[in-house]
C-alpha cells in the first residue's frame, strides 16, 4: 500500500454519525455528483492509544464534553513490523474544531520514545508538547488498541471537505503492541458504521440539505472512550 501523504498540523470541524449500513447505501447514491473517492479511499487504521495506568486521559476526557486529548501510535499497514511508517499524535477537540499533529516516525523509534528513550526523536514543537504531555500526566503507556477499515471520499469543488466511513471495528485493552495483530471485541454492532464529516469551515448546503433530509444528527462519540467504557472488565481500579 503507498504511504499516507506526510501532513503534520490539521485543523477541521468533525462530526460523527453512527448510521446503519443501509443508510450508507442510501447516503453513497445521494453523494455522487458532490463527492468522490479520495487518493486513499480504501485504508486500514490501527491506533494504539497511550494513558496513565489509570486511563486518567480517557477519563477526563469523559468528564469535559467540550475538551478531548489523546496520545496515540496511528499505522495505515494492515500488518505492520518494526520499520512501518507510523504517526505519533497528539488530538485534540475543543468545541467542535480538531487540532491534531503529529510526528512521522518508524514503530520501533516510537515505542522507544513513548518509552521513555527521548533521544530517538528529533526536537521539534510537536515532540516538545508530547513530552509536556507526558511529563503532566507522569506514567504513561499504551493502554488501548483499536483497528478498523475506512472508505473516505473527497468534496469535487473542495478537496478539503472529507467524509469517512470507519467498519469493521474492533478494540482491546489487552496485547498492547501493533505487531500483535488486529483481533480484539466489536466496538459497534456489525450492522452499523461511524460516519465522520470533516470541514475546514461552514458546511456546504447540498451537505446539510442531505443530513436533514435523513434527519442525521451528530453523536457524540470517542472511539477510545466508548472502548473505555466496553472493557470495564480489565480497567484497574481508580
Amino acid at each position: 500500500m503507498a504511504k499516507k501523504t506526510i501532513k503534520k498540523n490539521f485543523q477541521r470541524f468533525e462530526s460523527k454519525y453512527i448510521i446503519r449500513k443501509e443508510t450508507l447505501l442510501d447516503l453513497l447514491q445521494e453523494f455522487e455528483g458532490y463527492l468522490v473517492e479520495d487518493e486513499h479511499a480504501y485504508s486500514t487504521i490501527n491506533n494504539l492509544y497511550y494513558d496513565t495506568p489509570t486511563y486518567q486521559i480517557i477519563r477526563e476526557t469523559l468528564e469535559n464534553p467540550y475538551f478531548d486529548e489523546k496520545l496515540r501510535l496511528r499505522t495505515y499497514e494492515e500488518y505492520p513490523t518494526e520499520g512501518s511508517q507510523v504517526f505519533l499524535e497528539i488530538k485534540k477537540k475543543m468545541r467542535g474544531i480538531v487540532y491534531k499533529r503529529r510526528i512521522v516516525s518508524n514503530l520501533l523509534t516510537a515505542e522507544a520514545y513513548l518509552d521513555g528513550d527521548r533521544s530517538q526523536l528529533e526536537d521539534s514543537q510537536i515532540r516538545e508538547e508530547i513530552d509536556w504531555l507526558a511529563q503532566h500526566f507522569g506514567e504513561i503507556g499504551p493502554m488501548m488498541l483499536i483497528c478498523y477499515n475506512r472508505y473516505s471520499m473527497k468534496g469535487l469543488e473542495d478537496a478539503a471537505v472529507r467524509i469517512t466511513f470507519d467498519h469493521d471495528l474492533t478494540y482491546r485493552p489487552y496485547d498492547l503492541s501493533l505487531l500483535d495483530g488486529r483481533h480484539g471485541d466489536p466496538l459497534l454492532p456489525a450492522d452499523h458504521v461511524i460516519m465522520e464529516v470533516k470541514l475546514p469551515g461552514a458546511c456546504p448546503a447540498w451537505l446539510s440539505d442531505i443530513l436533514e433530509r435523513y434527519q442525521l444528527t451528530p453523536a457524540s462519540f470517542s472511539k477510545y472512550g466508548v472502548a473505555y467504557q466496553k472493557a470495564a472488565d480489565y480497567i484497574p481500579s481508580k
